[in-house]
């Protein structure tokens, strides 16, 4: 109670907070339950954005590569390709090479911005300024790149989805099911004598499920 207080306090006297403070004193079991749920939709929401990661970075270097063969400088390029991959916060890439900054801070923001190909995409660029060298061949290669790179991953996800749903299964349905019980009042009582062994069920039902997890990743 003390953490939340001090955290509407903090966030200001927004009616949200209110509401959100309210629910955690009157039911503590159901304000954790929201709260995991609302860190597993985002840990989702985030994993989701990583996968597509690779389909937009390729877009990028292939609108880079089509605004240079259609007559644009490669600044030019840069800026006008930064249009379609708004989930990569090329802001900064965008504002160094409209203010006709050297290559090397063009380079570096690229380097920045781009997860995949970052170092690569800020060599090729630095390069193409300093020499004058096609600048459509070198960033379709990058496209062609960071493409395959979603293409593993795809095949990574499929043939590993009956690992990782065994994951799922062992780990997360039984705590799932016990946090279920315990939001509806019919879960084991914490504070008796069945709370200890509740916490040490919890625990090894998810390290079992958190090893097979690990097992699936290193593989």
């Amino acid at each position: 109670m003390a953490v939340l207080v001090a955290v509407a306090l903090v966030g200001g006297p927004h009616p949200g907070w209110a509401g959100i403070l309210a629910f955690a004193y009157l039911s503590p079991p159901g304000f954790l339950a929201a709260a995991g749920g609302w860190g597993v939709f985002q840990a989702v929401q985030r994993g989701r954005a990583r996968r597509r990661m690779p389909a937009v970075e390729a877009d990028f270097l292939r609108g880079v590569a089509g605004e240079v063969e259609a007559g644009a400088s490669i600044r030019q390029a840069v800026v006008a390709a930064a249009d379609r991959a708004a989930a990569l916060h090329l802001a900064p890439v965008v504002r160094v090479a409209t203010a006709g900054r050297p290559a090397a801070e063009v380079s570096a923001a690229l380097r920045e911005a781009l997860p995949l190909n970052g170092r690569l995409a800020g060599a090729a660029y630095h390069l193409v300024v300093e020499t004058g060298a096609r600048a459509s061949a070198v960033f379709a290669g990058l496209a062609v790149r960071a493409a395959d790179v979603g293409e593993i991953a795809r095949e990574r996800r499929a043939l590993s989805a009956q690992a990782r749903l065994s994951a799922w299964l062992v780990g997360g349905l039984p705590v799932a099911a016990t946090v279920a019980l315990m939001v509806l009042g019919r879960g084991p009582d914490l504070a008796g004598a069945g709370g200890p062994m509740t916490f040490v069920g919890v625990g090894l039902v998810s390290s079992g499920g958190l090893t097979v997890w690990i097992m699936v990743r290193q593989s």
